[in-house]
């Protein structure tokens, strides 16, 4: 292995350790999002903008679900409504909690 080589492993594995170490610092916190609408058809490839909707963040699985069970059998007579329960990683850092 040539010096320069050696020098990119070396590197490499100290950014690999400060990753690592940044994520025990600041441990991800998970979010559920309960998305969706009324689609242009029952492919569900395209929302309508009007009814293009975000609901949460929510703590649990569970919070979302409830959220998900209510608008979803408020449009039991629609086809072309759908809502999913989208899960999101995010990470807390001081810039973070001091902007938000």
């Amino acid at each position: 292995m040539s010096a320069n080589a050696s020098a990119q492993t070396s590197a490499q594995t100290a950014n690999t350790a400060q990753t690592a170490a940044a994520s025990e610092a600041n441990p991800a916190t998970t979010f559920f999002y309960v998305i969706g609408g009324e689609f242009t058809d029952t492919s569900f490839e395209s929302v309508l903008t009007r009814s293009n909707q975000i609901h949460g963040p929510f703590k649990t699985h569970e919070e979302a679900l409830n959220k998900w069970r209510s608008l979803s059998f408020q449009e039991t007579g629609n086809a072309q409504v759908r809502y999913e329960i989208a899960e999101v990683a995010h990470r807390m850092d001081r810039r973070t909690i001091l902007l938000g």
